[in-house]
């Protein structure tokens, strides 16, 4: 079995679509039996992957795969509509008995720019909901 060597674990994100997913790519290379942990930055979330849910692992934002002779391992993330962020990564090799880090690579959000600022009918109309209620208790 070959040893996994520093490096041979790499990163590919592609952009964000309409929906706002972003498809994430690990390729690697001569790894037996191991685990990769993604830490998603903030405001991301795990959607699915090509690995069966038995070998994949979600707690918060880091996501856990069981790898078992993969080359591959393609991951989906929702990313939030605006900002920008990056994913780190860690690798074990099992049979081999090594283990690194993945390079951190920057993942964009749906949209990059900054939101403009409400105008005065999206705060009227806020104001006018909230309002309800208090116009229900009033009249009682």
């Amino acid at each position: 079995m070959p040893v996994l060597a520093a490096g041979t674990v790499t990163r590919e994100v592609g952009p964000a679509d309409a929906g706002g997913l972003i498809t994430v790519t690990l390729s690697l290379d001569g790894m037996g039996v191991g685990g990769l942990i993604e830490t998603l930055p903030e405001g991301f979330t795990y959607v699915d992957s090509s690995l069966p849910p038995s070998q994949v692992l979600v707690q918060d934002d880091q996501v856990c795969f069981c790898m078992i002779n993969e080359s591959t391992v393609t991951y989906r993330v929702r990313a939030p509509d605006q900002g920008i962020g990056e994913i780190a990564g860690r690798w074990w090799d099992f049979t081999a008995r090594t283990n690194g880090t993945i390079p951190s690579s920057e993942i964009p959000a749906g949209g990059a720019e900054a939101p403009a600022a409400p105008g005065p009918g999206i705060v009227l109309g806020l104001l006018a909901l909230l309002a309800v209620p208090a116009l229900r208790r009033w009249r009682r």
